[in-house]
């Protein structure tokens, strides 16, 4: 499974969304879970969603069911 870092971009290399930028934010203090940002640009984004998970149980799922390698130096 890759690395979760939050509150920082890292590039999609493979998986679910590849060549997408995601940023995976620590909510708990207001919603008590999980956002993940995706984007397709950092500079000029003109594609990208969210979605929100329950805890860090939920967070590592969903990164590891998207089959993601992310670069967190990429961004």
């Amino acid at each position: 499974m890759t690395s979760i870092e939050l509150e920082r971009y890292g590039r999609i290399l493979s998986g679910f969304y590849e060549g997408y930028f995601v940023k995976l934010h620590d909510d708990s203090d207001v919603t008590g879970g999980y956002y993940i940002y995706l984007v397709d640009d950092l500079s000029a984004p003109t594609d990208g969603g969210d979605y929100w998970v329950e805890d860090w149980a939920a967070l590592e799922e969903f990164v590891e069911s998207s089959q993601w390698e992310i670069d967190w130096r990429a961004a």
